[in-house]
């Protein structure tokens, strides 16, 4: 599983891009090229996720994960330990304990499919970041993940 969270990116500089150009893959793009392969343990295209244990990412505000004060690109974080429970989705997720604020889910999740929209690669939900007096704010991450395969379903 993987949260693509977007804000302010210094991903462009830290890879020596081109002028002009930015990492903005479609989901499908972003399942394929990158998901599947840190799952598969692949090499990837090019070093544009930052890697981040979900403890550390759910003690911070989000603000304080990112290092541009100007919010003018996504930011992507692979996300470790971050856990989805055959089915079950955490609608909301408390940062440093509820103290900081919250990521919630209003949504349900949504099916990617393919290139040729035939198959399911992946699902997607999408959370908000809301302050303690339940206040919502700008930031939002999306949170993949790839589906099981029947021979590894678990049932309970």
């Amino acid at each position: 599983m993987a949260i693509v969270w977007r804000e302010s990116s210094t991903v462009e500089k830290e890879v020596n891009l081109p002028a002009g150009w930015r990492f903005d893959p479609t989901d499908v793009e972003l399942i394929q090229f990158y998901l599947t392969k840190i799952v598969a343990r692949e090499p990837l295209p090019a070093n544009v996720m930052k890697e981040i244990d979900a403890h550390h990412f759910y003690q911070h505000h989000p603000q304080d994960l990112v290092h541009d004060s100007m919010r003018l690109y996504d930011e992507y974080f692979l996300v470790h330990g971050d856990e989805y429970f055959h089915g079950k989705i955490n609608n909301m997720k408390l940062v440093c304990e509820g103290d900081v604020g919250s990521w919630r889910s209003l949504g349900n999740e949504e099916e990617i499919v393919d290139m040729n929209g035939n198959v399911v690669i992946a699902f997607k939900i999408h959370y908000t970041f809301f302050y303690p007096e339940s206040k919502g704010t700008n930031w939002t991450m999306e949170l993949y993940r790839l589906p099981v395969p029947r021979n590894e379903e678990v049932l309970y």
